[in-house]
């Protein structure tokens, strides 16, 4: 069986990439790479689309498949909310309580 991923490099971060490949290694399965280029209409220009070609068995294809979209709704989980924190220290109260 194969499975085939289609990915915009345009919108995907590399770590999406790194987590894919590390996928398929870690279930020996084969992968064949390669490039194709496709118009983007969101950004109304020509870009690169990388297709990655998986084979393996029906079992590991399809858990390597249900791990990546579980992968997917991660990071959209994470770009919907706010990831960075800000705290305020103030150093006046911060000198009052190692003075005590």
């Amino acid at each position: 069986m194969i499975l085939e991923f289609k990915v915009d490099e345009l919108s995907v971060q590399s770590a999406w990439l790194k987590t894919l490949y590390e996928l398929i290694e870690e279930l020996n399965c084969k992968c064949q790479t390669f490039m194709e280029e496709k118009y983007n209409t969101n950004r109304n220009c020509f870009a690169p689309v990388r297709v990655v070609k998986v084979i393996g068995s029906n079992s590991m294809l399809s858990w390597l498949k249900l791990r990546m979209e579980r992968y997917n709704h991660f990071i959209d989980s994470l770009n919907s909310q706010d990831v960075f924190y800000v705290n305020f220290v103030d150093d006046e109260l911060n000198d009052e309580s190692n003075e005590e």
